[in-house]
C-alpha cells in the first residue's frame, strides 16, 4: 500500500485528471489523504454515474479531444499546485478514420489531449507557492493519446523525451514536470496487473530511476506523491521507470 501518511500537502490544490478509477483513483485518494484539497475529472456529466467513491474530491467533466471542453475546465481551476494526467485515450466507438486520425495528430502535436491541458494550465501552476513550485506529473496513461499513432515503445520514448524538454522549458517558470511508466506495459487498453516479483529497492539507471516494487499500482501511486513533494523539490524533466 502507499504510504500516504508519510506526506503532508496540507493547503495543496491538486487536480488528478482521469482520477475517477483505476490508478488515478488511487493516485486522488492517497492525496486526499495526505490532506490535500482534490479535483478529479472524468468524462461522464455527473459524478453519482461512476461506481466509485468520489465523495472525498471535487468532480469536473471534461474531454480531452475537445478544446472547449479543456477550456471550460481551466476556466473552473483557480489556485494549483499539482497536476496529476492518469486519463488514458477513450475516443468513441465507430469515429470515422478521418477524424481519429485528426485527433491522433493533434494529440501529438499539443493541440488536444494532455499536453494541450498542461500547457494551458501552465501559468497557473507558476503561480503555486509550494517548495520546487508547481508540478506535473504524467503517468503511463498519457502514453495511449501518443498510440493513436505509434507503437506503445514509441509513445513511451515520446513521452521521457517530451518530459525532459519541458522540465528544461518550464523551469524558468517554477514549474516541474516529471513522469511515472511502469516498464514495457502497453496502456491502450488499460491493465491493473502486479508485477511478477515482490522484489523491494531501487536503482539508478542512466537519468531515470527504477524503483522495484511488489504492486505496480501501488508504486505508481507512491510515485506520483513522492514527486509532488518537496522531498522533489529540485526534480524535473526526470522519467521514473517502475519495473
Amino acid at each position: 500500500m502507499t504510504t500516504a501518511g508519510s506526506y503532508d500537502f496540507n493547503g495543496y490544490q491538486v487536480l488528478v485528471v482521469g482520477g475517477t478509477r483505476g490508478e488515478g483513483h488511487s493516485i486522488a485518494s492517497a492525496f486526499a489523504a495526505s490532506g490535500a484539497s482534490v479535483t478529479v475529472t472524468g468524462t461522464m456529466m455527473l459524478r453519482s454515474l461512476y461506481d466509485t467513491d468520489l465523495s472525498a474530491f471535487d468532480y469536473e467533466s471534461v474531454n480531452l479531444a475537445r478544446q472547449e471542453s479543456i477550456d471550460h475546465l481551466v476556466g473552473t481551476v483557480g489556485h494549483l499546485d499539482v497536476l496529476v494526467l492518469a486519463a488514458s485515450c477513450s475516443l468513441p466507438y465507430g469515429l470515422p478514420p478521418s477524424e481519429h486520425a485528426f485527433i491522433a495528430e493533434a494529440a501529438r502535436s499539443g493541440l488536444l489531449g494532455p499536453t494541450f491541458l498542461t500547457t494551458r494550465l501552465r501559468l497557473k501552476l507558476s503561480q503555486s507557492p509550494a517548495l520546487g513550485g508547481g508540478c506535473v506529473v504524467n503517468t503511463g496513461a498519457v502514453t495511449s493519446w501518443l498510440q493513436l499513432a505509434s507503437t506503445p515503445e514509441a509513445a513511451q520514448r515520446e513521452l521521457a523525451e517530451s518530459t525532459a524538454r519541458a522540465g528544461r522549458n518550464w523551469a524558468g517558470l517554477g514549474v516541474r514536470v516529471n513522469s511515472v511508466l511502469p516498464d514495457g506495459r502497453s496502456v491502450l487498453p488499460r491493465q491493473y496487473a502486479p508485477g511478477a516479483a515482490p522484489v523491494h529497492g531501487s536503482r539508478v539507471s542512466g537519468d531515470t530511476l527504477v524503483r522495484n516494487q511488489p504492486r505496480i499500482g501501488d508504486a505508481v501511486t507512491d510515485a506520483a506523491l513522492f514527486l509532488a513533494s518537496s522531498a522533489a523539490a529540485r526534480i524535473t524533466g526526470q522519467t521514473l521507470r517502475l519495473s
